[in-house]
């Protein structure tokens, strides 16, 4: 763990800014602390953020009867996924963060494991990588994750994390 995370007073000096920005600042000192490469896991462009949540939120979610989420605060969306679209759908309660957290490679079929996928965060944070990189990256974070979705790019895929049901669910796109 870097001096930066493991200083006690880390978490004060978050405070200066908004609290959406505490994860994708924690985010970015694990990428550092854990030597990730960029190249299989990285925060998403800027343009391309309302692209990837617009096409997450039209593609799995209930837009006709529910308005749209600000592009910055994605919580609870998993209230509002789209029974019509779903062919199959998977839930696992984890003992433990990290076996929460290993159930996104269960869930993943080993064909697409190296395939790039788009990690969107309740606060609205998009990152885009591999699914060994988001697993390590998501397994330090220390509490500032709330609600996560693991997107497949070809949307037909997406694994949700809810934190209120402390569980993780599978949905596969009929």
């Amino acid at each position: 763990m870097s001096e930066y995370r493991n200083d006690t007073q880390w978490r004060e000096k978050l405070k200066s800014k908004p609290a959406r920005y505490w994860i994708r600042d924690e985010i970015e000192e694990i990428i550092k602390e854990e030597n990730i490469d960029r190249r299989r896991f990285h925060e998403a462009s800027k343009q391309q953020f309302a692209h990837v949540i617009d096409k997450f939120y039209y593609t799995f979610f209930d837009y006709e009867n529910c308005r749209k989420p600000d592009r910055t605060e994605l919580g609870y969306l998993w209230l509002r996924i789209r029974d019509d679209i779903c062919l199959e759908r998977q839930i696992i309660c984890g003992k433990d963060w990290c076996s929460h957290i290993s159930n996104i490679k269960t869930f993943t079929p080993p064909e697409n494991l190296s395939d790039l996928h788009w990690l969107i965060l309740s606060q609205g944070w998009v990152y885009e990588g591999n699914i060994d990189e988001i697993i390590a990256v998501l397994s330090e974070t220390d509490g500032f994750l709330d609600d996560f979705y693991v997107v497949s790019k070809k949307y037909d895929r997406m694994i949700v994390y809810c934190e209120d049901g402390d569980c993780m669910s599978l949905m596969i796109k009929s």
